[in-house]
C-alpha cells in the first residue's frame, strides 16, 4: 500500500513538473477552490435549519397564549409578522407542538365576526344567517375560553325563526359542554357556573338564563339550580337550628353553672327554650321628635328635662285700620262719573275698614333613620328550673344516727322557702337578660328529687364501715385475750415446775440426810456398810458436783440458769 502511494505521488510530481507555469497556476487555483468549497459545504451542512411551529398564521389571542407558554418554558423561538412562530429546527417544532397540546393551548381556529370581513357578492341570506350564528357562537366560545377554570368549551345555540306574533315564537336555547382546567373547582362552584350561564345569556339576544344547559365533559349537568335551591333551603334551616341550639346550650350552661355554685352539683336542673327571629328587615322611617332644651341631670332624683314641641321659624304680623271717606274715582276730567245721584254725598257717612293678619311658621325636629336588622334576634326566652329541697339526717340523744326498720339512716326532707325560690328566680333573670316586653318566662319550682339509690349507697357504706369497726374491735379483743391466756399459762407452768423441782430437791435432801445419818451411825458403831453400785455412782457424782461448785461457782450458776430457762 505504501509503495502504491509512493508511486502515485511520484507520478503526480512528474506530471506536475512537465506543466508550464500557467498550467501550474490554473491547477493550484482549481485545488484551492475545491478546498474552499469543501469547507463552505461543511459549514452550511452543520448549520441548523429553522422551522415554523405552525404553518398557518395564528390569531392574536392564540399567538399571545402560545408565546406566553414558550416564554414560561424558556424555549428558543422567534416571531415573524406577529402571526408566525419560528423555532430552531423541525425536531424542536414537533416537541414544542406536543407540549403545547398537553398544556391545552393549541390554536383553536375559531372564527368570530371575522367571517364578515370578506363577503362575496353571491352570498345568500341563508349563508349570512348561518355565518351570523357561527360568529355569535365563535365569539362566545372565545369569551368563555378566556376564563382560567375552562380548558375547552363547546357551545351550540338554537335560534328559531321569528314569528309574526310574539306568543308563537319559540325561545332560544343553548347547550354548553365544559372541559375544566386541571386543579379547577368549577365543577363544584355553582357561582362560577351561574357566571358562565349569564355570560352566554347576555351574549345572545332572546336567550334567557333558564334556556342554557351546561354539562361537563362526562355529561353531568352543572346548571341544575332548582335542586340547589332546595339544598340551600335545607342548609339554611340546619344552620338556623345550629345557631339556636348553640345559643340555647350556652345560656343553659351559664344558668346551670351559676345555680350549682350556690346550691350544689346535684341539687338543681335547668331547661331553656329560645325562639329566634331570622327574618331580615330593612326599615326606613322619619320621626318627628321634640326639641330638648335642657338635658336631665342624672345626679338629681327628679327629671329636669325641658322639651319644646316646636319652635317658631318665622313670624309675620299685618294690621290695617281705616275709617272715613275714602278716594272716589270720578274718571277723567269733563266726564260725569257713573255714580247715582245722592250716592256720592252718602259715601263718607259711617265708613270703617279693619284688617288683621298674623302668620307663624314653626320648625319641627325630625329624625330620618334607615335600620337594617341583624341576622337574627331573640324573640322569646323560656326557662324552667327545678330545685331539690334539703335532706337532713336524724340523730338521737347520744349523737348517733337513727336507724329505720329497713336498716337505713332516717332522714327528714325540708322544702325551699319562697324567699329562696325568689332569689333563684332573680339569678336566672339576670343570666338571660330578662325582658318582659318580649314575654320572657322564668319558672322556678321546688321538686323533691329521687335519691333512693344515693341513700342506699350511703347507708350500705355506713353499714360496711360499722361492720368493719365491730370486726376490728372483736379481733383486737380476741388477740388481747389470747395474749393474756398465754401469759397466765406460762406463769402457771413455771410455778408448777418450780414447785415440783423444790419438792424433788427437798426429797433428795431428806434422802441424803437419811443416808448420811445412816453412814454416820454405822461409822460410830464401827460396822462396815456395803453400798450398792448405784449408790456409789451417785455418791461419786455428788462429790464431783460439790468439788466443781467450789472450784468454778460462775459456770455452775450459768448451768443452773440454763436449766431453769429450759423448764
Amino acid at each position: 500500500m505504501d509503495a502504491f502511494f509512493k508511486k502515485l505521488l511520484e507520478n503526480a510530481k512528474r506530471i506536475f513538473s512537465r506543466l508550464n507555469q500557467t498550467q501550474k497556476l490554473i491547477l493550484i487555483s482549481i485545488a484551492a477552490l475545491i478546498i474552499v468549497g469543501f469547507f463552505f459545504l461543511i459549514s452550511f451542512s452543520s448549520k441548523t435549519t429553522e422551522a415554523l411551529l405552525f404553518q398557518s398564521p395564528l390569531e392574536q389571542y392564540d399567538f399571545m397564549r402560545i408565546t406566553n407558554k414558550l416564554t414560561e418554558w424558556n424555549a428558543a423561538y422567534k416571531t415573524r409578522d406577529g402571526k408566525y412562530i419560528v423555532v430552531t429546527d423541525e425536531a424542536a417544532s414537533s416537541y414544542l407542538r406536543m407540549k403545547i397540546g398537553q398544556a391545552g393551548v393549541l390554536p383553536s381556529g375559531i372564527k368570530g365576526w371575522e367571517l364578515f370581513d370578506t363577503q362575496a357578492w353571491t352570498t345568500t341570506d341563508f349563508e349570512r344567517d348561518v355565518n351570523k350564528r357561527r360568529a355569535i357562537i365563535g365569539e362566545i366560545t372565545r369569551h368563555i375560553k378566556l376564563l382560567d377554570d375552562v380548558e375547552d368549551v363547546s357551545i351550540q345555540v338554537t335560534m328559531p325563526e321569528p314569528q309574526l306574533y310574539l306568543d308563537n315564537e319559540e325561545p332560544y336555547t343553548a347547550s354548553v359542554i365544559i372541559t375544566p382546567a386541571p386543579f379547577s373547582d368549577i365543577l363544584t362552584s355553582k357561582k362560577k357556573i351561574q357566571g358562565i350561564v349569564s355570560l352566554i345569556a347576555f351574549g345572545v339576544d332572546r336567550l334567557k338564563p333558564e334556556g342554557v344547559v351546561v354539562t361537563d365533559n362526562h355529561g353531568n349537568i352543572l346548571s341544575d339550580f332548582e335542586s340547589d335551591e332546595d339544598v340551600t333551603y335545607l342548609t339554611r334551616a340546619k344552620e338556623e337550628w345550629k345557631i339556636k341550639e348553640r345559643l340555647r346550650l350556652s345560656m343553659q350552661g351559664e344558668i346551670d353553672k351559676k345555680l350549682k355554685a350556690v346550691l350544689g352539683e346535684d341539687k338543681v336542673d335547668v331547661a331553656v327554650e329560645i325562639e329566634l327571629d331570622f327574618d331580615q328587615k330593612k326599615v326606613e322611617k322619619t320621626e318627628f321628635i321634640p326639641i330638648i332644651k335642657r338635658q336631665d341631670n342624672p345626679e338629681t332624683p327628679y327629671d329636669e328635662t325641658e322639651v319644646e314641641i316646636n319652635v317658631v321659624r318665622s313670624e309675620k304680623n299685618t294690621s290695617e285700620y281705616f275709617e272715613g271717606v275714602g278716594f272716589v274715582p270720578e274718571g277723567p276730567p269733563g266726564v260725569e262719573p257713573n255714580i247715582p245721584p245722592g250716592y256720592k254725598e252718602a259715601l263718607g257717612e259711617g265708613t270703617r275698614y279693619e284688617k288683621t293678619e298674623e302668620v307663624l311658621n314653626y320648625e319641627v325636629s325630625q329624625q330620618v333613620s334607615s335600620i337594617e336588622s341583624a341576622p337574627y334576634k331573640i324573640q322569646r326566652v323560656s326557662v324552667a328550673v327545678w330545685v331539690d329541697g334539703i335532706w337532713k339526717k336524724v340523730y338521737n340523744e347520744d349523737g348517733e344516727p337513727v336507724i329505720t326498720e329497713e336498716g337505713g339512716i332516717k332522714r327528714d326532707y325540708f322544702e325551699r322557702t319562697p324567699e329562696e325560690l325568689k332569689g333563684f328566680e332573680e339569678i336566672v333573670k339576670g343570666s338571660i337578660g330578662f325582658n318582659a316586653a318580649r314575654k320572657d318566662t322564668v319558672v322556678v319550682q321546688n321538686i323533691q328529687f329521687d335519691r333512693t339509690k344515693e341513700f342506699e349507697l350511703e347507708d350500705a357504706y355506713l353499714k360496711k364501715r360499722e361492720q368493719m369497726k365491730k370486726t376490728l374491735v372483736s379481733a383486737l379483743i380476741a388477740l388481747f385475750s389470747i395474749f393474756i391466756i398465754t401469759l397466765a399459762y406460762r406463769a402457771i407452768a413455771r410455778e408448777v415446775a418450780r414447785r415440783k423441782r423444790i419438792k424433788e430437791e427437798e426429797l433428795a435432801r431428806q434422802q441424803q440426810l437419811m443416808r448420811e445419818a445412816a453412814l454416820k451411825s454405822a461409822e460410830e458403831e464401827g460396822a462396815e456398810v456395803e453400798l450398792s453400785a448405784e449408790e456409789k455412782a451417785r455418791l461419786e457424782m455428788q462429790e464431783n458436783v460439790m468439788s466443781l461448785a467450789r472450784d468454778h461457782p460462775e459456770e455452775v450458776a450459768k448451768l443452773i440458769r440454763t436449766w431453769l430457762a429450759e423448764e
